[in-house]
């Protein structure tokens, strides 16, 4: 079988192998890479930090553009590096190191010995004619010829297949104790992992919730590796699950969910309208400029069933009924947005920043939404309007997908939500909340990306944008 098996020298994954045999490997921290390293343990490799690429017959190391760089045997390289069997590559000077085993390269050819023709000058000697046996001499010579060919393939045939079976139980006694190291790997990293959710939820209440549902989900999944362990059976799917669990646990941990609140809270709004016809609706925006420009959702202001908003009042964090009259600045065409502004002068209070870069998002960064899920359900905790003080709900999560014109979130949101600001571990803006899939309990979450809400900002706003 042709492929790399990796043996790994250094890292949070010391101590075990993995063997590859696509064209194509992928190595870094990102969970789309094929070789991949723990994304909060390895920190120093970077998320795509380098490729192998089978070129021509023979495996070619390329640095990504890395941070830290690739080392193979040594030596920082600069360039495309051909591999040879049992070359160490080091990713970053402390980063995850590897030996490699380059599989299939191991057939020896038959050995062809150079032979000397006779000629006639250099012919052997005649040998002496040799007298004639009879046929019982024959026919035991014969016998005894046969025999001995056929001890000698037993011979041969015992030796392989005792010598396969050492080489098979070698194999398998090398292939538990990696399984076993990398169990006991995970199971470190999870008791690191608790430790740094213990602080968290020591220094605050914050996301306190989310945060032990993730602890709880990983102590699961460790105890589950363990007993599959203990029964024999393969532990790679678990670990694998383990893994990722460990990674979305870690991006909660070191984030500060208390300083994000802080920066952004009394931001907030609580979007109240009344259409056409009489009814109302309710949503959430934040404010950007001290004078008071609202984000919200365009389906917020103006339905898809055609209605028009006849009033728009809205209400910050922390106040209680305080609301101040909007209107509408403008609606996208293209995107949920709408902006609105508020008739009455500040200043008010204003979000952090909006980042422009939010195409540099990448699948498991941790966000923060603050909202008002299920509307004056949960705002006031009242349930009249009149009287609302209206409270924002955190939510955390992490990033599930990204696309152009949609950052996918693994969080939550209801009714009431739409309009949420979602902030980075930065604490800026990097999409606008607007729907989440029924099927999924509103725990598949979509949002416009701050890239598409920077191109569509009113002049006197792109101050804002960091």
């Amino acid at each position: 079988m042709n492929g790399i098996a990796f043996r790994f020298h250094r890292g949070s994954q010391s101590g075990t192998q993995v063997q590859l045999a696509q064209a194509v490997i992928r190595i870094g921290r990102h969970p789309e890479n094929d070789l991949r390293f723990h994304v909060e343990l390895d920190r120093d490799a970077s998320s795509r930090h380098a490729e192998i690429r089978l070129e021509d017959g023979r495996y070619v190391l390329t640095d990504l553009g890395s941070t830290n760089g690739t080392i193979l045997n040594g030596e920082r390289i600069t360039g495309p590096r051909a591999l040879q069997d049992g070359d160490t590559i080091e990713f970053g000077p402390n980063g995850p190191a590897v030996g490699l085993t380059i599989l299939g390269l191991g057939e020896r050819r038959p050995e062809v010995r150079q032979t000397r023709s006779s000629t006639p000058l250099e012919a052997e000697p005649a040998t002496a004619a040799r007298p004639k046996q009879n046929t019982e001499v024959r026919i035991a010579e014969a016998v005894r010829k046969e025999t001995g060919s056929l001890r000698r393939m037993v011979l041969i045939l015992v030796v392989l297949v005792v010598g396969g079976g050492a080489v098979a139980m070698a194999i398998t006694m090398r292939t538990a104790r990696a399984g076993q190291a990398a169990v006991a790997s995970l199971v470190t990293a999870n008791d690191s992992l608790s430790r740094l959710l213990d602080a968290r939820l020591s220094q605050t209440g914050v996301g306190a919730a989310a945060i032990q549902e993730a602890r709880a989900e990983i102590d699961r999944l460790s105890a589950e590796l363990r007993s599959t362990q203990q029964r024999g059976e393969n532990v790679s799917a678990i670990a694998d699950r383990l893994r990722a669990s460990q990674e979305r646990t870690a991006s909660f941990a070191r984030t500060d969910y208390s300083a994000i609140l802080a920066a952004n809270k009394a931001a907030v709004v609580f979007v109240a309208v009344e259409l056409e016809s009489g009814e109302a609706a309710t949503g959430t925006g934040f404010n950007l400029l001290p004078d008071g420009l609202i984000v919200t959702n365009r389906h917020v202001v103006h339905p898809p069933n055609g209605q028009v908003a006849k009033r728009i009042a809205v209400v910050f964090e922390g106040t209680k009924g305080e609301w101040r009259f909007a209107s509408v600045e403008s609606i996208s065409e293209t995107d949920e947005l709408a902006f609105l502004r508020i008739t009455r002068p500040g200043p008010y209070p204003t979000i952090n920043g909006i980042a422009r870069d939010s195409d540099k998002v990448r699948l498991g960064d941790p966000v923060a939404i603050l909202g008002f899920p299920l509307g004056n359900a949960t705002a006031g905790m009242e349930g009249s309007i009149n009287t609302l003080r209206p409270a924002a709900t955190l939510g955390i999560g992490t990033v599930s997908k990204t696309l152009e014109e949609n950052i996918q979130l693994d969080a939550y949101a209801a009714q009431g939500s739409s309009g949420s600001p979602v902030f980075d571990a930065r604490g800026l803006v990097i999409g606008v909340l607007f729907g989440a899939a029924g099927e999924s309990g509103g725990r598949i979450v979509y949002t416009v990306p701050s890239a598409r809400l920077v191109a569509q900002l009113p002049s006197d706003a792109r101050r804002v944008v960091k």
